[in-house]
């Protein structure tokens, strides 16, 4: 008896237990459907907000170049139904307004002296409402105004430098300037900066203890805002050895008035310098020019100092002695 009534308990709190699931089942579902519903009258309901476009401009003028920062996106205040700001918040049905410079400004950038131009962005709000969604309506643009400013593209040629900072192996000299090609090259961009531009110099090149020619290949160092027709230059560093030499030079006498003869005590100077291998028996003595003024003279004067007028462009380490010379001043005797 006492099993019976035991039994007869468990049913009935099993049954409870499951009267109470399907209450918390039916529940669930009604308060879905009524989000589901509540979710989609929202969706019907037409709100006003903002939201951002990216811009993408083209048609820019030609033969000219853009100088000032355009807005890279655009902030627009539309009227919409839930519908469409949910497909805008999910991302994929919104493309860039495409921004077509010439044909918004009425084509009056193609002059060639208009570099400057700024448009009311509420003047095209038509053009850029054709490119939206047609569930959308646009109320506003931010920013108002657009302000385009252009310099004239040119172009001319300028020298190109190298940069080059080297050692040489003792007993060794550059047998000839370090040479670049091209030498000349062709930039274009704004007028503005191209004016300003002088030369076009290469990345930095840094050699140790050279003993024999090199050649590199060497960018160009980047200017902002300019175009430059070549990628890189060749630079060649040419080297020999070299020995010291000494020549034995005659003085010459500038501004000497014709009546005036003058003596020089030295009227030769020694003169040492460096030479490469490959120029030694180039160097004469008449590869020099030293002289003195006359015009130096004055009354308390002894001595003239010289001076260096012409030698060869490939020595280098000259020196002389002396650096000053006595003189005397005779007048030219008359002969009939």
């Amino acid at each position: 008896m006492r099993d019976l009534s035991g039994r007869i308990g468990h049913l009935f709190k099993e049954r409870k237990r499951l009267h109470l699931k399907r209450n918390i089942i039916t529940y669930g579902i009604c308060l879905i459907v009524a989000t589901v519903l509540w979710f989609l009258n929202t969706l019907n309901k037409e709100y006003a907000t903002q939201i951002t476009y990216p811009v993408r401009y083209t048609d820019l003028p030609k033969g000219k170049l853009l100088v000032s920062e355009l807005p890279q996106e655009m902030t627009l205040e539309i009227r919409a139904h839930g519908f469409a700001l949910l497909r805008y918040k999910i991302g994929t049905s919104f493309l860039p307004i495409v921004f077509n410079v010439n044909s918004y400004s009425n084509g009056i950038l193609d002059k060639k002296d208009m570099l400057d131009y700024t448009l009311n962005t509420i003047d095209i709000k038509d053009r850029i409402a054709a490119q939206l969604n047609s569930d959308i309506k646009l109320l506003n643009i931010t920013p108002e105004t657009i302000h385009f400013q252009f310099s004239r593209f040119e172009s001319k040629v300028v020298p190109v430098q190298p940069r080059v900072e080297y050692t040489l192996k003792k007993q060794y000299m550059l047998k000839n300037p370090i040479s670049v090609t091209p030498d000349k090259l062709t930039i274009s961009g704004p007028a503005s900066v191209i004016d300003t531009i002088q030369s076009v110099c290469t990345l930095p090149v840094r050699l140790k203890d050279l003993s024999k020619d090199i050649t590199k290949n060497v960018s160009f160092e980047e200017i902002h805002g300019v175009q430059i027709d070549d990628n890189n230059a060749k630079i060649l560093i040419e080297v020999e050895r070299f020995t010291e030499s000494k020549k034995n030079v005659t003085l010459t006498v500038k501004n000497l008035p014709d009546s005036l003869q003058m003596r020089l005590f030295p009227s030769a100077i020694d003169v040492t310098f460096d030479v490469g291998l490959s120029r030694y028996d180039q160097v004469t003595d008449t590869s020099f020019r030293f002289s003195v003024d006359y015009k130096q003279i004055t009354k308390n004067t002894t001595a003239l100092n010289v001076t260096l007028g012409k030698y060869p462009p490939y020595i280098q380490n000259l020196s002389f002695s002396p650096e000053q010379v006595e003189f005397l001043i005779e007048k030219k005797s008359n002969k009939r």
